[in-house]
C-alpha cells in the first residue's frame, strides 16, 4: 500500500496542475506517476523532503528571480563595463548527492544573469572525498569568491529542503 502513496500524490498534483479531471489527464498522470516510481525505486539514493525547508527554498528562489531579473533589465537598459563584465566561476559543492547538485545547478540556470555551463561529477571510484564541481557563467561578475559563497548558501538552502539519507554512499547529512 505504501508504494501507491507516491504515485497517487503525483497523480493528484498532476490533475491539480491541469485544472480538470478528464481521461487524458488521468492517463497521463498515471503514466507520470509510474515513471516517477520507476525513477525513484529501491536501490537508488534516498532523500528526505522537509516542507519548511522547501517553502523557504521556493521563497528565496522567487525573490532571486525578481531581483536578478531587475538587475538584467538595468544592465540591458544602462550597460556599463562593470555590469557587462562576465566570467566563469568553478564552485566545488560541499556534498556528493547528485540530486542536490542538480537542484542547485537548475536553480542557478533558471536565475537570469547566471547559467550553469557544466557540472563535473566525480567517477564512482574517486573515493568519498571527491565532490561535484559546477561551472557557472555570471553576468556582472565582480568577485568570484562572493559567487562561490552565494552558491554554497543556495546549496545549504537546498539541503534544508532535500536531505540525502544517512545510507547514501559518500553523502553527508
Amino acid at each position: 500500500m505504501s508504494r501507491l502513496i507516491g504515485p497517487l500524490l503525483v497523480l493528484v498534483v498532476w490533475l491539480a496542475l491541469w485544472g480538470e479531471v478528464n481521461v487524458i489527464n488521468v492517463v497521463s498522470g498515471v503514466a507520470v506517476g509510474v515513471a516517477v516510481q520507476i525513477a525513484f525505486r529501491e536501490g537508488r539514493e534516498r532523500h528526505r523532503v522537509h516542507l519548511v525547508g522547501l517553502a523557504k527554498l521556493v521563497a528565496v528562489f522567487a525573490w532571486r528571480l525578481v531581483t536578478s531579473s531587475a538587475n538584467v533589465v538595468v544592465t540591458v537598459l544602462a550597460p556599463t563595463p562593470d555590469r557587462l563584465r562576465s566570467g566563469v566561476v568553478g564552485v566545488e559543492l560541499t556534498q556528493s548527492s547528485p540530486l542536490v547538485a542538480t537542484i542547485v545547478a537548475d536553480a542557478i540556470s533558471l536565475t537570469p544573469g547566471t547559467l550553469t555551463l557544466d557540472s563535473r561529477f566525480p567517477a564512482p571510484d574517486a573515493g568519498a572525498g571527491a565532490l561535484p564541481v559546477l561551472y557557472i557563467h555570471v553576468l556582472g561578475l565582480e568577485d568570484p569568491e562572493a559567487i562561490r559563497d552565494d552558491v554554497h548558501g543556495l546549496e545549504r538552502l537546498v539541503l534544508s529542503a532535500v536531505t540525502p539519507s544517512a545510507t547514501e554512499a559518500g553523502g553527508t547529512t
